[in-house]
């Protein structure tokens, strides 16, 4: 019987690739949420717009480490179906909100 902490290579694989995935779309949000202001739009998370009140030009750093956070989480809590396909959504959904951001300026 296989010990209840190992887990496959190809669940390691795809929570590696998950994890990346999300830092890079984190990234992207950034740049698509800078470009977006800069273009005359706003912010529509009030937590985000605090942020960025608060911390002006350095509004980005608690983003990125929150998806740097995600991302190791992803890493190492993906060990069935049910969460990768968890992280799946994640990913995907958040790959939606990056998509609009960038929609709003092309």
């Amino acid at each position: 019987m296989e010990q209840a902490s190992a887990r496959s290579t190809s669940f390691r694989l795809l929570g590696a690739v998950f994890g990346v995935l999300i830092v890079v779309l984190g990234i992207l949000d950034v740049v698509s949420t800078n470009l977006v202001l800069a273009a005359g739009g706003r912010e529509l998370n009030p937590i985000v717009a605090w942020t960025m009140k608060h911390l002006d030009t350095w509004w980005h750093m608690p983003k990125i480490l929150i998806h740097v956070v995600a991302g190791m989480l992803i890493y190492h809590m993906l060990y069935t179906r049910f969460t990768a396909a968890l992280a799946l959504m994640l990913v995907f959904l958040y790959a939606v909100v990056v998509h609009h951001n960038f929609s709003l300026i092309l």
